[in-house]
């Protein structure tokens, strides 16, 4: 009986590291969901409000195989001045949340009407991107 007792123990203890390095050696992956309808071309599509200057939209994603607090940096190409100062379109950084959701928001302005805003969300620590594209109607 001890002897299988022993070899229990052994196959548990190689299980336990083989899961270990199997989740080191898996990368993060993200995922992003702009929550707005997809042309053929992969192009996402908003309607920007016309009764007030700035249109406020979420963006969702998910990112796997990450287990410690990670962060996601936002950066879109579009820009607006207001008192001199540059106002980005998105929020600059979020956090993975629970079960792997990440969030940002978006604030393009009227002016900004058929031009298309690229956002690019990247997990820093392993320099993994996503991009979208929406063209602001």
């Amino acid at each position: 009986m001890g002897k299988y007792f022993r070899l229990l123990i052994v196959v548990s203890l190689f299980t336990s590291c083989t899961r270990d390095v199997i989740q080191e050696l898996l990368f993060p992956t993200i995922s992003l969901d702009a929550r707005l309808p997809m042309d053929t071309n992969g192009y996402y599509h908003l309607t920007l409000n016309q009764d007030s200057n700035q249109t406020i939209h979420r963006i969702t994603g998910e990112v796997l195989n990450t287990t410690e607090p990670t962060k996601v940096s936002w950066w879109s190409n579009l820009t607006w001045e207001y008192n001199g100062e540059i106002v980005p379109t998105v929020n600059g950084s979020s956090y993975v949340g629970e079960n792997g959701e990440v969030n940002t928001v978006i604030a393009p302005i009227r002016s900004m009407v058929n031009d298309t805003l690229t956002i690019r969300a990247t997990i820093n620590e392993w320099n993994i991107t996503q991009t979208l594209n929406i063209v602001l109607e």
